[in-house]
């Protein structure tokens, strides 16, 4: 793996546990009033900061996979990535196999 696939990894796993912050702070608000989780893209662009709202549920069924990643649209990496879905506003990716899928794997906060 090259040093900047490294550090777009890396970046993407930062943000991953950034979102995951969100969503304790954000969960039980969102659920009683049925409000989207306010996201930060987790694309591996390194100076993206963009947000992108998602469902709590479909924030719980794309963290029950560690290689996934909520990114907004437009924002995916073919090379390391493939498209699992699409929504209004943003786009579910899972790592392709190879390094920076391990990555994902290895820092993935619910593991």
């Amino acid at each position: 793996m090259s040093e900047i696939e490294r550090r777009k990894a890396a970046n993407e796993a930062v943000f991953r546990n950034v979102n995951e912050r969100i969503q304790q702070l954000q969960h039980s608000f969102a659920v009683a009033e049925r409000e989207p989780l306010q996201m930060i893209c987790e694309c591996d662009r390194l100076d993206c900061m963009e947000r992108v709202a998602v469902g709590v549920e479909a924030y719980e069924l794309i963290r029950s996979h560690p290689d996934q990643f909520v990114v907004s649209t437009g924002h995916e990496d073919p090379d390391v990535e493939e498209v699992v879905s699409v929504a209004k506003g943003y786009t579910v990716v899972r790592k392709k196999e190879g390094d920076a899928r391990e990555v994902a794997v290895e820092a993935a906060p619910r593991s």
